[in-house]
């Protein structure tokens, strides 16, 4: 069952034990008592506890006196260093994120809205979408464009990653952005789309995206879950202030 190959016992079962929990468990489910898996995998008691114990120092289970080991719900992170997809950067952390609700409003020259301005059009388009990750809603996302940019998007978009096809499609490519990140909570629409309690923890991801003339292209929202997500941002000294 296990490989005599230099690498700890312990650290073989943790490996296995972590491919079993991503096929067979979700969160908050119970995993086998030490004493189910030293016999399952016949193993000694020490060798169990290690392995799991290198499973609670990376976060996929918690221990709970008296009650078990359970499934933790793991946060994804998020590098806020570089300009890309949600889909793009998930993947690269093996997560599987699709869209569950998908739908397209035109914002009429005659109406107003702050991303007008932003954008320097008249009519917008606005692609709103309802995202998946591992099958558990995650995020809301709000994406918009002047109309002319992206003619007929909403009879052509097929893809996951909305920046691949921008891409692909219109030879759309960004090249900076600026965005502010805000703690907000969930209102009534954002509890029912997302499946959590009116109140809960949300972050927002307000981004101005510019192409390589440093024209703006796209103004997005992006509304995450807090409980499953974390933001990482490197940090230099080249543009110190002097306050």
């Amino acid at each position: 069952m296990f490989a005599k190959n230099g690498i700890p016992l312990y650290l073989q079962l943790k490996e296995k034990l972590l491919e079993d929990i991503k096929l067979n468990y979700k969160v908050n489910d119970i995993i086998p008592a030490e004493g189910k898996l030293e016999e399952k995998y016949e193993v000694s008691r020490i060798t169990v506890r290690k392995a799991i114990e290198e499973l609670e120092k990376e976060n996929v289970v918690i221990k709970k006196q008296g009650k078990g080991t359970f499934v933790k719900e793991q946060k994804i992170l998020y590098d806020a260093n570089s300009i890309g997809s949600l889909t793009q950067r998930l993947s690269k952390q093996k997560h599987l994120l699709t869209t569950k609700a998908i739908s397209f409003e035109i914002i009429e020259a005659e109406e107003e809205h702050f991303v007008k301005e932003m954008l320097g059009c008249e009519k917008l388009l606005c692609i709103k979408r309802t995202r998946l990750l591992d099958e558990v809603p995650f995020a809301l996302m709000f994406n918009y464009f002047d109309v002319n940019t992206v003619p007929d998007i909403d009879k052509k978009l097929n893809l996951e990653s909305l920046y691949a096809f921008l891409k692909e499609e219109y030879n759309i490519e960004f090249h900076n952005a600026e965005e502010i990140v805000e703690a907000i909570i969930a209102d009534d629409n954002d509890s029912k789309q997302l499946n959590i309690d009116k109140g809960s923890p949300l972050l927002s991801l307000k981004r101005l995206s510019y192409d390589q003339n440093n024209k703006p292209i796209e103004y997005s929202n992006l509304v995450i879950r807090g409980d499953m997500y974390k933001h990482k941002i490197i940090l230099s000294n080249e543009k110190l202030s002097n306050l």
